[in-house]
């Protein structure tokens, strides 16, 4: 009867641990799940001040030329062409290298996240397939105990079990 009593404890003991293990995975997936949230708010907000800074980047650019053109008209020089055009031309031409380089930096901060909130994901799915694996192989561990006491038992029965003499 021991032996038996054992074995039940032995066998809720891997059950309970294979439960564990599961709800440890499905917490590690919501907090996986939070932080890839986490990362796409910081995608959006990359993106909008990605957006915010281009447009200060055109409205100083904007000044930058209008200055140009105002200094180079009160020289008296014709801004419509010659050095004074070429001149404004190569503000335009930096300016828009600028706005390149500040689009191709938000570009790669959105891919971080993109990527951040992904991997976030990827690990909490992961989690979350331990766990189920962890309550079945409990399930598993549990039945094998039970069906190994049983044959123990029952072997053990069957040997203090008297033989009958044949009869005939």
């Amino acid at each position: 009867m021991l032996a038996v009593t054992a074995a039940a404890v032995t066998a809720g003991g891997a059950i309970y641990q294979g439960e564990a293990a599961n709800q440890q995975g499905k917490y590690e997936q919501a907090v996986a799940e939070q932080n890839a949230t986490l990362e796409e708010r910081s995608r959006r907000d990359a993106i909008s001040r990605g957006e915010t800074d281009q447009k200060q980047h055109y409205r100083k650019l904007a000044q930058a030329m209008g200055e140009a053109r105002v200094k180079n008209a009160s020289a008296g020089l014709d801004v419509s062409f010659g050095s004074a055009a070429a001149f404004e031309d190569d503000i335009a031409l930096i300016g828009g290298e600028d706005a390149l380089a500040l689009n191709e930096n938000t570009v790669k901060q959105v891919q971080g996240y993109d990527i951040a909130a992904n991997n976030y994901r990827s690990q909490g799915a992961a989690a979350k397939m331990r766990g189920k694996a962890a309550k079945t192989a409990g399930y598993i561990s549990a039945a094998g105990t039970l069906l190994s006491t049983a044959s123990s038992v029952t072997g053990s029965y069957a040997k203090m079990t008297p033989k009958k003499a044949p009869t005939g």
